[in-house]
């Protein structure tokens, strides 16, 4: 598993998508078993600071980053 904290502000988004390459059946045996954890750690100023655990396998990124 693989633990990221972003801050978002009010409509920015988050993508997660699978990695190039990933045994689908092992990613949903995973998933199955430890899901994905969204945590709101914190906020201030109009800003969410979030947390996400997640497999090592899906990729966790800004909406800006997956439009680059």
């Amino acid at each position: 598993m693989s633990y990221l904290v972003l801050t978002r502000r009010e409509g920015e988004k988050i993508t997660l998508r699978v990695q190039p390459g990933t045994d689908a059946d092992d990613l949903l045996a995973q998933l199955l078993l430890d899901g994905i954890t969204v945590t709101v750690k914190g906020i201030e100023g109009g800003r969410a600071q979030i947390a996400i655990e997640a497999p090592l396998d899906l990729q966790i990124l800004r909406a800006e980053l997956e439009e680059a």
